[in-house]
């Protein structure tokens, strides 16, 4: 679940910084300049503008101080308007009317930040962070303009490809089909990376074996498109204690993790044979309640899943690994941390505490804490709340910095529960850090290594230019 800011929106896109000496500096234009359109194009996201300002010239209309006005930008070949703006939506984020059967906003307690209960179904929001949206949602304008401006790859929430069957688990009364949709997008040559949630009992067994062999029909290795239908990750339903008056679900358990390991292992291969990829993967969560090792590197071939966790423990485990021969043999003065975790990664965040215990004069130790909160089958890290670490915390007597994962905060400083880890610090008396979830970050952190700049991975976005 990732949390959007709600924001006033001014149908534009608001100017935070213009470069000096840019086309658009030199034309005129200021910070807190309202973009409305571009050569006549309204312009109401960073894509409409990326798509719209490729030109040499641009007619741009900017309000400011309430006025309107007209400038002219002549960007030379191979520049840019010089243009940096404070979002990347200046309209209202494209909200979901379903009523999936297993939305996690609808497992929520009342009283929260109202941005935690904000339904987004946003393809741009897709296209630039991976978000997961429906396709159910979209007005006939939206669908041509995700054609005209082909935004691939987008990341779509299939769960079945039975009409019927996706029609019950988002909760809507009309069938709906995806497989349509799906051959429209490669036949304008966008890329789509498929979700299913498995919810034991009604998407699973055969429905889940015809929505797999369905998508893979839409592979670019079976269509002969340039596009289609690259991956499918398959993530286990997650059920809260707040499901009062909603569908009974059944969550999955060990033995139950362990046939979906094989099942969709077997699948994987027969796929691996007539695609040249494994196509289908499924979620860590799945190996953590099955208690078994995830998966080599090899496995996963080049992650396309990785934004639904899919081989996050895996380059975790890989990038340990490659920390070891940097680690020293022992430090001079005596480092003490704690580590706070959830209980799903708990096994493999010890595996990290023991390796720093090898060096002379650390002492790493992991507290693992129970998502009471949400409760149910909620123990992964970026769900735990202030309120859990809290009362963990207090229970535990070892004195020494506590670590803890900043995915469980948003903008590095608030929980779930909106306490701030400032507040936390307080309560606790601890002396708190909010560090990436990574080997080498918490490593850099503690003084160990020196940090490194990014992991790597490139986790930026980018438009295809039109045909």
């Amino acid at each position: 679940m990732s949390e959007i800011r709600v924001l006033s929106p001014p149908n534009a896109l608001t100017v935070a910084l213009v470069d000096p000496g840019s086309p658009a500096s030199r034309a005129g234009v200021l910070p807190g300049d309202l973009l409305r359109s571009v050569n006549g194009h309204p312009i109401l996201d960073i894509l409409d503008y990326q798509f719209h300002s490729a030109e040499s010239r641009l007619r741009v209309e900017i309000e400011r101080d309430g006025a309107e006005r007209t400038l002219v930008l002549r960007v030379p070949e191979g520049a840019t308007p010089g243009l940096t703006f404070q979002h990347d939506l200046g309209d209202k984020i494209h909200t979901c009317n379903n009523k999936c059967v297993f939305c996690f906003i609808h497992q929520m307690p009342k009283k929260m930040r109202k941005t935690l209960y904000l339904m987004d179904d946003d393809f741009r929001l897709s296209f630039m962070h991976g978000n997961y949206v429906t396709l159910t949602n979209l007005t006939d304008s939206e669908w041509q303009r995700i054609l005209e401006q082909r935004l691939s790859p987008l990341y779509v929430s299939v769960h079945a490809t039975d009409p019927a069957l996706r029609a019950k688990l988002l909760g809507r009364k009309e069938p709906a089909p995806i497989l349509p949709q799906l051959r429209e997008l490669a036949d304008n040559r966008i890329d789509v990376h498929a979700q299913i949630v498995l919810c034991p009992g009604l998407n699973d067994g055969d429905a889940l074996h015809e929505t797999i062999h369905a998508l893979a029909e839409a592979h670019p290795a079976v269509s002969g498109k340039r596009c289609g239908v690259r991956s499918v990750a398959v993530v286990p339903v997650g059920l809260t204690r707040f499901r009062e008056r909603l569908p009974s679900l059944a969550s999955a358990d060990r033995d139950y993790a362990d046939q979906m390991i094989a099942d969709v292992d077997l699948i994987a291969r027969a796929l691996k044979k007539r695609l040249d990829t494994r196509f289908v993967w499924l979620s860590d969560e799945w190996y953590f309640l099955a208690e078994e090792d995830v998966p080599p590197s090899g496995h996963y071939e080049d992650f396309p899943q990785l934004e639904d966790g899919i081989g996050t423990i895996r380059l975790f485990l890989d990038e340990l690994k490659r920390l070891e021969p940097r680690l020293p043999k022992s430090v001079e003065r005596r480092v003490e941390a704690i580590l706070v975790t959830s209980e799903l990664p708990a096994a493999h965040v010890a595996r990290l505490a023991d390796t720093l215990n090898k060096i002379t004069g650390v002492s790493v130790e992991v507290c693992v804490v129970q998502n009471d909160f949400f409760g149910g089958g909620i123990n992964i890290a970026g769900l735990l709340t202030a309120a859990d670490i809290i009362r963990t915390l207090e229970a535990d007597p070892r004195a020494a910095t506590v670590y803890l994962p900043s995915i469980c905060l948003r903008d590095n400083s608030l929980f779930l529960d909106d306490l701030t880890l400032d507040d936390v610090r307080r309560i606790t008396g601890r002396n708190i850090v909010s560090v990436e979830p990574s080997p080498v970050a918490l490593a850099a952190a503690m003084g160990l290594v020196k940090a490194e700049n990014g992991s790597g991975r490139s986790g930026g976005w980018k438009m295809e230019a039109p045909a």
